[in-house]
């Protein structure tokens, strides 16, 4: 069986609406790449680096607040015994 070969024409119109909307998706990428990933030349910090900032705040957030959970741990464990043994404690 033979293939049927058919041949497209493009008129030079077509290309040039091609080549403006090939320009446009250029600017919209190169606008994408740098909200992604930032530009150090102009100061823009990306998103990238934002939500790396972001876990590291998150992560000595988790590490202050189990401290103080401790301390809190500790001391109320301690309270609870000098209420208990008081008496014994302060013998009057």
């Amino acid at each position: 069986m033979a293939e049927k070969k058919t041949s497209v024409q493009v008129s030079h119109e077509d290309i040039d609406w091609i080549k403006h909307k090939i320009s446009e998706m250029d600017i919209s990428l190169t606008r994408i790449q740098q909200c992604v990933i930032g530009d150090a030349q102009y100061g823009q910090i990306g998103l990238v680096k934002q939500v790396e900032e972001h876990q590291a705040y998150i992560d000595k957030d988790k590490a202050y607040k189990s401290k103080i959970a401790g301390g809190v741990l500790v001391v109320g464990t301690l309270w609870t015994f000098v209420l208990k043994f008081w008496d014994k404690i302060f013998q009057v």
